[in-house]
């Protein structure tokens, strides 16, 4: 049987020692009205938008994209599809560049609603906030195609 309790607190330390320099979340205006296909294919459009711009296009075909984690979750309403993420730049342009980049490319996103990413100063707090959802275990709300 898994603890999901120890399994939880194990994410959330290992989240922890990343120091991910910067926190998201991502919302849609039908939130409530897509699956978790949809929103994932969009998340993948806006992150590999942000891939490119952020890095060079060789520099992604190479596989050298930003170091994120993404997480889909339902919300209180387990209805309202959107999403967190951790990210960081492996320089100080590059986290300045994510941040202005990531706001004005979420809004080509279809059916983006906003976003709002800031400097991840409460790393504790925000370490154990997106494994929140982890209680349903047979749900992954860490999208894996979208962590590097």
């Amino acid at each position: 049987m898994i603890d999901k309790k120890k399994l939880k607190k194990a994410h959330a330390d290992w989240l922890l020692e990343q120091k991910f320099d910067l926190f998201g979340t991502l919302k849609f205006v039908d939130g409530e009205n897509i699956n978790e296909f949809i929103a994932k294919r969009r998340l993948s459009y806006f992150f590999n938008m942000l891939d490119r711009k952020v890095k060079t296009h060789k520099e992604v075909r190479k596989g050298n994209r930003l170091n994120r984690f993404v997480y889909l979750e339902s919300g209180k309403s387990r209805s309202n599809l959107h999403a967190h993420f951790f990210i960081k730049g492996s320089t100080l342009k590059e986290t300045k560049d994510i941040i202005v980049k990531a706001n004005r490319l979420w809004q080509k996103v279809e059916k983006a609603h906003n976003i709002d990413i800031k400097l991840n100063e409460d790393y504790v707090g925000t370490s154990g906030y997106c494994v929140k959802e982890m209680d349903n275990i047979d749900k992954d709300i860490l999208v894996l195609d979208l962590t590097h």
